[in-house]
């Protein structure tokens, strides 16, 4: 499931929620001229507040089967990486910016070292993720690849993206794919 449809869902859910609050027949509190009063939302000076920019990231490093402690022919497992985009969407009853991770809504918290989401480090930037999946790789014992080594220019990336397109070409390399796509929003939201 991709990061899209997992905020389609949780926005789908959202609106669920709202219709249902909706059809609620209590009557809201007034004010003297007549307004409904204002929920108040808590803005403790600790909480997470996205940068302008409003993307994150985190790098993802998962592993692909596992070995048997006991069997005869172990084999280390292979391990799998990625970066993954987190949009945050600021949730209005609790005043919390969260992210739906397709399971469940998961709010950054503060640690010494900066933000992190569950188990993992928040990023500022791309470049903070990729340093992270560099040094992984390293540490496992992975080849070192720079995938993410784009040029600037946008008629090479758009040539790159459909040369690896995964619905045209069955031996397309995805995570180059995915870095194009990502670059492309990237230079996109940069020149409006």
């Amino acid at each position: 499931m991709t990061n899209a449809q997992r905020r389609a869902a949780w926005r789908a859910s959202r609106k669920a929620e709202m219709d249902s609050l909706r059809n609620d027949t209590t009557p809201e509190p007034l004010l003297n001229d007549g307004k409904p009063e204002p929920t108040p939302i808590p803005t403790p000076s600790s909480a997470f507040c996205p940068h302008e920019a409003g993307v994150y990231y985190l790098a993802a490093v998962g592993t692909v089967g596992t070995f048997k402690m006991f069997a005869k022919d172990r084999k280390p497992p292979v391990y799998t990486y990625g970066i993954t985009t987190v949009h945050f969407e600021l949730n209005p009853y609790t005043g919390k910016w969260i992210w739906f991770d397709g399971e469940r809504n998961q709010s950054p918290r503060k640690t010494q070292d900066g933000w992190r989401l569950g188990s993992k480090r928040l990023h500022d930037t791309r470049e903070g993720a990729e340093a992270e999946v560099q040094r992984e790789m390293v540490k496992n014992g992975d080849r070192v690849t720079r995938v993410h080594d784009l040029p600037d220019d946008v008629t090479a990336l758009k040539k790159i993206r459909s040369a690896n397109h995964p619905d045209r070409n069955t031996d397309a390399d995805q995570d180059l794919y995915q870095a194009v796509v990502e670059k492309l929003d990237r230079m996109r939201t940069l020149t409006q």
